[in-house]
């Protein structure tokens, strides 16, 4: 783990060079002791922040560090749950498997674990997750919902699809405000831009849990209500080229800096922004009510207006998708026209609602060449 490594770096000096946009700033302008501006300016460049020193304009600021910089992810965060604590790791096997194991303890709720590389990635149905070391964003977050939204299982539909909703929003959001395009969410955990896949969400259950060493007061309580923790994983290309890819890849995946015209982007930054809104679609939806995040669901979606075949333990339906809903689940226009705008068909479609449980798979239909309202790039 490479917090320890950071307690000291001067983030406000860093944001001071960065506001200036690649100008000089005079040393006098940094602090009235020399010696502490120099020892911080070392430090900051020993982390990998490119600095530029000239003796008499001053400092200015070249770029981001290539690694994680917890001390910039921390910097006057601001969120209430999220990012109470933050961890980032060199390498590590899974950031899920190492959130769950710390979702035992009650006291962890809100963790952030970071890694600079996963060597056994994952994403949903046992599908693997890779990336080149230091281009991405691998994180985890541990949380304990309220009893009466935590998953009760593994695959508890409204926790889970809840949760998923949650970590694809805030994905394509910051997706969305880095490069300017619309993020859109094809179901139900991945995170695309113009086609190509740029980000994936795996919510799993953590271990069952239990208050640990200086838990807040209430954590035993907390602790007996929600019976277990919850890890969202959240894999973000940011950094990576197209040849970074597979070549199998190459057509159908793509990263921030690649939408962005190929500049190197602040993957500290981006963490950070990912945290934040994480935190406030986290708080959103667990104070007024987990359906809030419907219509931001909705209008993000892929499929909804498509013609889609959903798979269930019964069978496969295809009909036209009407709506997504986190509680009700997946409303399907059975035997609706599959072009829009022909005219009604002389027997209304049949509409059926199927809950998120028993929706297995659910994929556009072959032969659907609609698309479905734009989503926002805000």
């Amino acid at each position: 783990m490479t917090r320890g490594l950071t307690a000291f770096l001067n983030i406000p000096l860093l944001e001071r060079l960065r506001a200036a946009g690649g100008d000089f700033v005079p040393l006098d302008d940094l602090g009235a002791d020399r010696d502490r501006v120099r020892s911080d300016l070392n430090a900051l460049a020993a982390f990998g922040f490119g600095l530029e020193r000239h003796p008499y304009r001053g400092v200015a600021y070249l770029g981001p560090a290539e690694r994680l910089c917890p001390d910039q992810i921390e910097h006057e965060l601001g969120t209430r749950w999220i990012g109470r604590r933050i961890a980032v790791w060199s390498r590590v096997s899974s950031t899920n498997d190492l959130a769950a194991r710390a979702g035992g303890s009650v006291s962890n709720d809100g963790l952030v674990v970071l890694a600079e590389e996963q060597t056994a990635g994952r994403g949903r149905r046992g599908r693997s997750w890779t990336a080149p070391a230091r281009s991405s964003i691998l994180m985890s977050v541990v949380l304990f919902p309220p009893p009466e939204l935590a998953p009760a299982g593994p695959e508890s539909a409204l926790g889970c699809a809840w949760l998923t909703a949650v970590g694809a929003l805030a994905t394509a959001e910051v997706v969305s405000a880095w490069t300017g395009r619309p993020a859109t969410i094809k179901w139900p955990n991945d995170v695309r831009v113009g086609g190509r896949k740029i980000a994936g969400i795996l919510v799993e259950r953590a271990s069952p849990a239990g208050p640990g060493p200086g838990a807040s007061p209430g954590a035993a309580e907390l602790a007996a209500g929600s019976g277990c923790g919850v890890v969202i994983g959240i894999g973000l290309n940011v950094n990576l080229d197209r040849e970074d890819f597979p070549a199998e890849l190459r057509t159908c995946a793509t990263s921030l800096r690649i939408e962005c015209g190929g500049a190197l982007l602040d993957r500290s930054a981006v963490a950070r922004e990912l945290i934040r809104r994480l935190d406030s679609w986290y708080e959103t939806s667990r104070t007024l009510d987990c359906t809030t995040l419907n219509q931001s669901w909705r209008d993000r979606s892929e499929h909804l207006g498509r013609t889609v075949q959903v798979t269930t333990p019964a069978g496969t339906l295809t009909g036209r998708l009407v709506d997504l809903d986190v509680q009700l689940g997946v409303t399907l226009a059975l035997g609706a026209p599959t072009d829009p705008d022909a005219e009604a068909a002389s027997v209304a479609p049949r509409l059926c609602t199927l809950p998120l449980a028993e929706v297995l798979a659910l994929e556009a239909a072959v032969d659907d060449g609609v698309t479905g309202p734009a989503p926002r790039a805000d």
